[in-house]
């Protein structure tokens, strides 16, 4: 079924990535549901580009070929590149050793498997901000807003998400826009039942971009890793041009102090410890819930929950 996308919105850039995993196929076995590269990834993103067809991507030559072979490089502008290219793969060996040395107080994703089961998944995601700002400095579809959409959004197994979309973008963000979903101070990463969120939403007014005082009630580990107040569902991100770099630059900057501080994260809990530390008030916030609000907000023809 085609996915209806209003082309007379044409100020936007969608941004994403894919690349086959080098030490596996697919990633069957760290997500719940069998993500293999050419039965999930690929046709989803054949979608992607399809739907908005103003797409920057880096990807690996399989996945360029299959584009070209496609007919779909036209609506592209693409970065192909080795997977020992992204960004912060020179420190895989110094990512690997931090993380063994964490004993477990990783958080959301590393529980339950090792350091070297998940870093080369991190190397990927810990790209977005790489690739928004790549596309931004480019701009070569010349439009004002870059967005983040993962490379699997769009795999037909989402249809009951999609089918109902009218088609319409109305997200216009003067900063960066990202959804958040409330964990109510549970450890991460269990999940808050959908009952509790609708009274946390109907109740609770909108979390204020955060500042650095925030820092003196929780540590860098409660803010990133463990218990943070929220979760990000960072599956979509917009901004303009010019707030995607400053996005970049503070991704870059607070992942760094992480580090220093001996944390390495998914993007998701540096996001988190950004609105901690911001001081230009850089984000807009939404509540969703979960991963299922992003997408059913959609369903529900509110694509600003999304988009």
């Amino acid at each position: 079924m085609e996915i209806l996308y209003d082309k007379k919105r044409k100020d936007i850039t969608f941004c994403t990535m894919l690349f086959k995993m080098p030490q596996q196929a697919d990633l069957s076995s760290l997500k719940k549901m069998n993500r293999k590269f050419e039965d999930f990834y690929l046709p989803s993103l054949k979608r992607l580009i399809e739907t908005f067809q103003k797409v920057a991507v880096w990807c690996d030559k399989e996945t360029s070929e299959y584009i070209k072979k496609n007919n779909l490089d036209k609506y592209v502008d693409m970065k192909v590149m080795d997977f020992d290219e992204l960004p912060h793969y020179q420190e895989r060996s110094e990512w690997l050793d931090i993380l063994r040395g964490m004993h477990g107080n990783v958080g959301y994703l590393f529980h339950h498997k090792t350091p070297e089961q998940w870093i080369d998944y991190l190397m990927l995601i810990m790209a977005k901000p790489s690739v928004m700002e790549w596309a931004a400095t480019r701009n070569k579809f010349k439009t004002k807003y870059f967005m983040w959409l993962d490379a699997g959004s769009f795999h037909p197994m989402y249809e009951n998400f999609w089918w109902n979309w009218n088609g319409s973008v109305a997200a216009k963000p003067e900063r960066v826009r990202i959804t958040i979903s409330p964990t109510l101070g549970k450890t991460r990463p269990h999940g808050v039942p959908n009952f509790i969120y609708r009274i946390y939403k109907k109740l609770c007014k909108p979390i204020p971009p955060a500042t650095r005082s925030s820092l003196v009630k929780q540590n860098l580990l409660d803010i990133a890793m463990i218990n943070a107040d929220y979760d990000v569902p960072a599956c979509s991100i917009m901004a303009t041009a010019e707030n995607t770099h400053k996005f970049y630059n503070q991704f870059e900057t607070v992942r760094k102090i992480m580090k220093n501080h001996g944390l390495v994260s998914t993007e998701q809990a540096v996001f988190q410890a950004m609105m901690k530390f911001d001081t230009t008030d850089m984000f807009e916030l939404s509540y969703v819930h979960g991963y299922t609000g992003v997408y059913a907000g959609v369903a529900k023809a509110e694509p600003d929950h999304l988009l």
